[in-house]
């Protein structure tokens, strides 16, 4: 009797002990896990500038949740880079620095070329796909057209754009801006992504057909500006993009850009006019062709 009362004890100990060691383990994973996820969120540097630039990107509030997921996101990317917290404290401050654009801008072309920049730059990435961050990117601008081979793509906004400049570059007035059906849209991203698609043939996307959204916000800001001679270039070049000589300050002027990134632009042009191509990406270059198959009348 008392062997069994032993073993009996022994057996209640050994599952107390176990029940003990679980509990410890838990409440070890828990504040480990914890500990992680509060120095993430915890850097006011960071909540601070990610904060700032996603409510003048989305023109909302982040949600608590929503903030604590892209601040523990972009801590734990710049991590897995070998970034320092100073490096981190960098990056995030950049983000930050894009607010005034971003708020004073709004509905311009250097609104919507950062906007583009930021989108492309992040789409391509493996480490972000699937993120909290990119999925609030894309949330005021869903991305429509992929072109893998160029690493470009072309969002809803741009593909609307894109249908307006082909107007335009017809016309002879001025800019005329005309929102699209739905069943528009998806007609013309269907027909881009038989061109600009996933597809093993499928061609390069040319550099201005991801700026169709600020190129044409451009457009409509400046025409009332524009010389009788700009105007005139403004619309060749809707016509024949990078055949079509531009100097530096148009870029600037219609793109957005700043004095040095509008020099860069106008460079990518001019290699573009020295570089050998084919008769096929001679065509798909000039939009009315490329739209006019798309559309076919």
């Amino acid at each position: 009797m008392a062997m069994k009362r032993l073993s009996f004890l022994g057996l209640r100990r050994s599952r107390d002990c176990v029940k003990c060691f679980a509990l410890v383990f838990l409440l070890f994973a828990m504040t480990f896990a914890s500990c992680i996820d509060g120095e993430a969120q915890s850097d006011p540097v960071v909540v601070r500038n990610l904060e700032a630039f996603f409510e003048a990107f989305l023109g909302r509030k982040l949600s608590g949740s929503e903030l604590r997921e892209v601040t523990d996101e972009f801590i734990k990317y710049h991590a897995r880079k070998g970034k320092t917290r100073a490096a981190t404290h960098e990056w995030a401050q950049t983000l930050g620095s894009y607010v005034k654009i971003l708020r004073e801008g709004k509905g311009g072309p250097a609104d919507f070329t950062l906007r583009h920049i930021r989108i492309e730059w992040n789409y391509f990435d493996p480490d972000i796909q699937n993120s909290t961050f990119l999925r609030l990117l894309t949330e005021p601008d869903p991305v429509r057209v992929v072109n893998p081979r160029s690493r470009r793509l072309m969002t809803e906004r741009d593909v609307v754009a894109l249908a307006n400049i082909r107007d335009f570059a017809k016309s002879e007035g001025g800019p005329r801006h005309r929102e699209l059906s739905r069943q528009e849209i998806d007609r013309l991203v269907a027909g881009l992504d038989r061109f600009f698609g996933a597809a093993p043939k499928a061609g390069a996307m040319p550099q201005f057909f991801g700026e169709t959204a600020a190129f044409w916000a451009g457009v409509r800001r400046e025409w009332p500006r524009l010389s009788a001679k700009e105007k005139s270039l403004a619309r060749a070049y809707a016509n024949k993009t990078w055949r079509i000589r531009m100097e530096a300050p148009m870029y600037g002027k219609l793109l957005g850009l700043s004095p040095k990134a509008a020099l860069s632009r106008q460079m990518d042009d001019v290699s573009n006019r020295l570089t050998m191509i084919t008769n096929i990406q001679l065509e798909i270059t000039n939009l009315p062709i490329l739209l006019d198959k798309i559309f076919p009348p």
